[in-house]
């Protein structure tokens, strides 16, 4: 099938209720329901027209439900510029994304401070830096931040200094939507066995992971989503390449998608489009096209 065909193909089958509006949690649904999932899209994709100047992030969900059809965005914390705690702006954002329809989902927080550093007065400062954004999420109507937890060092070790700093986040995300949810994303958090130990320790309400595509380096990436999964309040579909038949060059969707839909995973599976070749529009395009395709092909064999 060429890749005009594929994009008439999935154009058709798009409106068979796999964008539909699912429930952004884990609830257990029969993974034969075809109602489970929506497609979202992370800001990250475009952080270099954010950068540039050339989209402002305010002009964002917009952009994006005009040009690819999605209403349920993902903010990235840096295009905020430091405004995240001015209510007023972010009552703007608020204001806006309501007037078009958009589910405003969660943030990726990339902070100075992680929350699994060695030094307890590091994680002190992180803890405080992400309390912040819980409350920006709360006023977007977010059900989640997404965070680091990256200072690798001695797993055992670095596995108590991550229960403690994402533990605090947590209790403060107490009587609040937002879940605190981990990305693997560098040296222990790429491991799906130290996540899940994490997590496991943990046990808290308010505390999840974030199963992603493309970032478990080393790790092989189709068991490390099979096993964050359980734990997942969020899905990205990472994509940095693709090949003439609009393939993702490392991974292969179709696979991924079965284990997604084939899991009791319900709620977003998020774009994140990071290559450097196409424009963010044309990879978004095309990485939504993978996801229409593979959970198709997974919901019909």
């Amino acid at each position: 099938m060429t890749f005009q065909t594929r994009k008439k193909f999935l154009r058709q089958i798009s409106v068979g209720g796999i964008t539909s509006v699912g429930l952004f949690s884990q609830m257990g649904y029969s993974h034969k329901k075809k109602d489970r999932f929506y497609i979202g899209i992370q800001e990250y994709t475009f952080h270099r027209w954010l950068n540039s100047g050339k989209l402002d992030h305010l002009d964002y969900p917009a952009l994006v439900k005009k040009e690819l059809g999605i209403s349920h965005v993902e903010y990235w914390n840096r295009p905020f510029g430091g405004k995240h705690t001015d209510k007023k702006y972010v009552g703007e954002l608020v204001k806006r994304t309501r007037g078009e329809g958009i589910k405003n989902v969660l943030i990726l927080v990339d902070e100075k401070h992680e929350l699994d550093h060695a030094s307890k007065s590091e994680r002190d400062k992180s803890v405080e830096l992400h309390k912040s954004w819980i409350d920006c999420a709360n006023q977007l109507g977010c059900d989640a931040i997404r965070v680091n937890c990256r200072s690798g060092g001695d797993p055992d070790e670095n596995l108590k200094q991550a229960v403690d700093g994402m533990g605090r986040v947590c209790d403060y995300a107490k009587g609040t939507q937002v879940k605190v949810i981990i990305e693997p994303h560098g040296r222990n958090s790429q491991d799906p066995d130290w996540l899940v130990r994490v997590i496991k320790e943990l046990n808290h309400s308010h505390a999840g992971l974030l199963p992603d595509f493309n970032n478990f380096g080393k790790y092989d990436r189709y068991r490390a989503v099979r096993m964050t999964l359980p734990f997942a309040s969020a899905v990205c579909a990472k994509a940095l390449k693709f090949d003439d038949k609009g393939n993702e060059k490392h991974t292969d969707f179709e696979r991924m998608l079965k284990i997604v839909h084939d899991s009791n995973y319900s709620g977003v599976i998020s774009i994140e489009f990071e290559g450097h070749d196409l424009d963010p529009i044309t990879g978004s395009r095309r990485t939504k096209e993978l996801i229409l395709r593979g959970l198709e092909k997974a919901r019909t064999s």
